[in-house]
């Protein structure tokens, strides 16, 4: 895992990075793996509807997350920033379903740099 985002490349890297394990969870619907990628004091957001905050909360909405199927949906990244020291890293996007518009949306996390100089996700919002 890359350690220290310094310029827009290793944001994008970092971003890339917990995106595509992000998406290898999903698929393999497997919760505990998605959430071992968010910080012990991440919050996750679905707009207008529910604030999930620490581990266990994200647990239990991961766990309704991974049974979506995330084959049905074209995923429009947008380059990502990092904060001048590094320490953190903003991501987002845009997801179109194939077949249904009303399930289309977007998305956006912040990763934070831990002790050990992993990211992960500290901030994640999305709506659809």
């Amino acid at each position: 895992m890359l350690k220290f985002a310094k310029t827009f490349t290793d944001a994008d890297k970092v971003s890339k990075e917990l995106h595509n394990q992000f998406t290898k969870y999903c698929k393999e619907s497997d919760a505990k793996g998605l959430t071992s990628l968010y910080h012990p004091d991440a919050v996750l957001v679905k707009k207008g509807k529910w604030v999930a905050y620490g581990h266990d909360e994200i647990l239990k909405k991961n766990e309704e997350i991974v049974k979506l199927s995330f084959s049905d949906f074209e995923v429009k990244e947008k380059p990502a920033t990092a904060t001048t020291d590094g320490e953190f890293v903003h991501y987002g996007g845009s997801f179109e379903h194939k077949s249904d518009s009303s399930k289309n949306g977007w998305y956006a996390q912040i990763f934070k740099r831990g002790q050990d100089g992993k990211y992960l996700i500290f901030h994640d919002i999305f709506h659809m």
